[in-house]
């Protein structure tokens, strides 16, 4: 069985990209269960969310889920007392609360299954399971150090898998002493196999026995971990000293992911090379694996943009963008690859050269993101709005909401 898990707070910014995580988990049919582990909510909140989740999420599937949690995400001192906010906390306290008290998972009986842990801003292309067959697959690709180190063909017992980051063996130069103890194997790691192995991020993909295992010590090391560290990211270099201080190799993967389109490698963005540019915009609004292989997941945590008219950026978008009365995206025209050589993103002074590889990646995403955002939003409508009052028109442009 599959457990494909995502970890928000309870805030409306994260209540429209969730929808997006359940939405394109039915579109690819992703196997097992899919939960949202939302953490925080007051007590009146949860209540709401839950209202939401049964009338609108429940009907998707009998396989999607609600859990919710406390509030874990503040920062306390040696005396136990709260002084500060890191909202990434969430992710591996909701992860272990969801493995101890979750209504439809049971570790001592399912150590045998397979964890999925995801960002709440992403959305799949295709299923995540537990192979990746790095030998053969064309849909899977890996760095050419990492081939020759290869781990596993899919996810075992003391094998995970995870995306490649490039968080490198930064890991290391923190105090492991203090924060995983002086007999830490953690600290015996080597360069190499700490840039090998550890610089993983999201999806993270193990057995639940390990995950769990993970999750024990991925809860006890972060908080150390961000008080050496108080910055973006603590919570994925505490994961790295978990997984290294449990001697969990993790089989990296560059192709579970595309994201920025400005990396030199690391992602799959390799995968898309062969599709034509002029077929670029249409392929990307409704991808078909079957025809061109792409990545599981789009990561739209970074501002895409062509031109100046067209632009996409998380933080933009409202938080009420499946309203009844909101109206949808306008769409990207279907030769944007090749109408632009140029980006300019709202509030940047001065456009950016793109080259043809770069221009046929923020297509990609624009092209993507914009039919997604409106699919989902349909689809919404289509069952939540009283007939004849969803409004369906494309007139919402990006460009003018950030304006705005």
């Amino acid at each position: 069985r599959y457990h494909l898990i995502f970890s928000t707070d309870c805030s409306p910014y994260q209540h429209w990209q969730s929808y997006l995580v359940y939405f394109t988990a039915m579109q690819v049919q992703q196997p097992g269960h899919v939960t949202r582990i939302a953490s925080g909510c007051s007590t009146a909140d949860g209540k709401k969310m839950q209202q939401w989740f049964d009338d609108r999420i429940a009907g998707l599937s009998h396989r999607f889920h609600l859990h919710l949690t406390p509030h874990f995400s503040g920062v306390k001192n040696d005396k136990g007392e709260e002084i500060g906010d890191y909202k990434f906390f969430n992710k591996p306290f909701g992860l272990k609360h969801w493995m101890e008290e979750a209504a439809n998972f049971d570790i001592k009986t399912m150590e045998d299954d397979v964890v999925i842990l995801i960002d709440p801003d992403m959305a799949l292309l295709r299923p995540i399971t537990r192979y990746a067959d790095i030998t053969t697959a064309n849909d899977v690709l890996i760095g050419p150090r990492r081939k020759e180190h290869i781990l596993s063909a899919k996810v075992v017992h003391g094998t995970p898998f995870a995306q490649t980051y490039g968080l490198g063996a930064q890991w290391t130069t923190f105090n492991l002493e203090n924060i995983a103890g002086k007999d830490s194997p953690a600290i015996q790691v080597s360069q190499e196999e700490a840039g090998l192995y550890f610089p993983a991020g999201p999806p993270y993909i193990a057995t639940a026995k390990d995950m769990y295992q993970i999750a024990l010590k991925w809860t006890e090391f972060v908080p150390r971990v961000h008080a050496e560290y108080s910055h973006l990211l603590a919570e994925m270099y505490a994961y790295c000293i978990a997984a290294a201080h449990l001697q969990l190799k993790h089989q990296l993967v560059d192709s579970y992911m595309v994201s920025n389109t400005e990396t030199n490698g690391g992602e799959g963005w390799d995968l898309l090379d062969e599709i034509p540019s002029e077929e670029l915009c249409d392929f990307s609004a409704h991808p078909e694996p079957s025809k061109h292989p792409v990545p599981n997941v789009v990561h739209l945590c970074q501002r895409y943009a062509m031109g100046e008219d067209w632009f996409f950026g998380k933080r933009k978008v409202p938080h009420d963008f499946y309203d009844c009365e909101k109206p949808l995206l306008e769409l990207p025209p279907s030769n944007l690859a090749t109408k632009y050589t140029f980006r300019k993103p709202p509030n940047q002074k001065e456009p950016t050269e793109l080259n043809l590889p770069r221009a046929r990646r923020e297509t990609f995403m624009l092209c993507y993101l914009h039919t997604l955002m409106n699919d989902a939003a349909t689809h919404y409508k289509q069952k939540a709005c009283p007939a004849g009052t969803a409004n369906l028109n494309k007139t919402m442009h990006m460009v003018d909401l950030f304006n705005k």
